[in-house]
């Protein structure tokens, strides 16, 4: 089967270099599945899971907060406002900042600003989703979809 080249970066790392059969991408319309041969497209990431199936045949799991991706024949370039692999990922921690933020918007206070809040609470319910989806993929030994 070809492969593409594979690149996610963040603006402070990169986070992944390799050749993958297809890659999975959260678009702010929908995930999108990319192979080798695509079509060029430039897109809008929301928060969410990135997946990969390597040249091995292995799924590889990443999140990333938002970005864009670039798709060329041979070439996806993912760039994250910020990511990490699912391996770094932390459900614990995820749950936590879920709870603090809706704790954070409960509270009604004066002088918060709702709409940062209520931001950092979207991201830390995809963060928590995106790590109890990659977690029980990778972990389970998820067989890729063909």
């Amino acid at each position: 089967m070809q492969t593409l080249h594979v690149n996610i970066v963040s603006a402070d790392r990169a986070i992944h270099s390799g050749e993958a059969t297809l890659v999975v991408v959260p678009l702010a319309e929908g995930e999108a599945g990319i192979m080798a041969g695509h079509s060029p497209l430039f897109g809008t990431l929301r928060a969410g899971a990135v997946r990969l199936i390597d040249a091995e045949g292995a799924e590889q799991g990443f999140f990333v907060t938002g970005g864009f991706v670039e798709v060329q024949p041979r070439l996806v370039t993912v760039l994250a406002d910020s990511g990490e692999r699912a391996a770094d990922l932390d459900e614990a921690r995820a749950a936590e900042a879920v709870r603090q933020a809706e704790r954070i918007l409960a509270d009604r206070k004066a002088g918060i600003d709702y709409a940062r809040v209520e931001a950092e609470l979207a991201d830390a319910v995809a963060r928590l989703r995106a790590t109890r989806t990659l977690k029980r993929r990778l972990h389970a030994g998820a067989s890729p979809r063909r």
